[in-house]
């Protein structure tokens, strides 16, 4: 999908010879695909999303995403990219650090539609603002989400308990 305003475009890469994509379809803020892993049985749906900065927007897009899931053609979820939310506390260092409403709704969202919050092998931060000392703030705004029937395809899994 091309770039819209400041944002930047998104994207969906893959190794071919060993996953297949079919039914790709998006919008600016996210882009859904099935996908089969060549030589097994494993098909699945993979959705990369960009999310606005606006909160109502946000709850608009999960509540999108949840409609469009709970129709899909096979159990297993890939989803990730820049939720643009927080899920728990400890996942924000500066600023105003408090849960806001479209975070519970993201909460919920990955509750009520299965997924699993995986965890991030590159520290627990994933954007900063560059200021110095007590100014800068740091949050884990990209998630990488996977549905809790996946498990089943194999793999080496690293979850992030996930706390209410």
């Amino acid at each position: 999908m091309d770039a819209f305003g400041a944002s930047r475009g998104l994207a969906i890469i893959w190794d071919e010879p060993t996953i297949t994509l079919d039914n790709i379809h998006g919008n600016k803020h996210f882009i859904q695909a099935t996908f089969h892993i060549t030589g097994t049985n494993v098909h699945g749906h993979l959705t990369n999303v960009y999310f606005p900065h606006e909160a109502m927007n946000k709850i608009d897009i999960l509540n999108t995403l949840a409609l469009i899931n709970s129709k899909r053609k096979y159990p297993i979820w890939i989803t990730g990219g820049d939720f643009n939310m927080i899920i728990r506390l400890e996942e924000k260092r500066g600023g105003r650090v408090r849960l806001d409403n479209e975070s519970i709704h993201f909460k919920n969202f990955i509750q009520d539609n299965c997924l699993i919050d995986m965890a991030s092998n590159n520290g627990v931060y994933t954007w900063k603002i560059k200021r110095a000392g007590a100014h800068q703030i740091t949050s884990r705004l990209d998630q990488f989400l996977l549905s809790d029937n996946a498990i089943h395809i194999g793999g080496d899994f690293t979850r992030q308990s996930y706390q209410s």
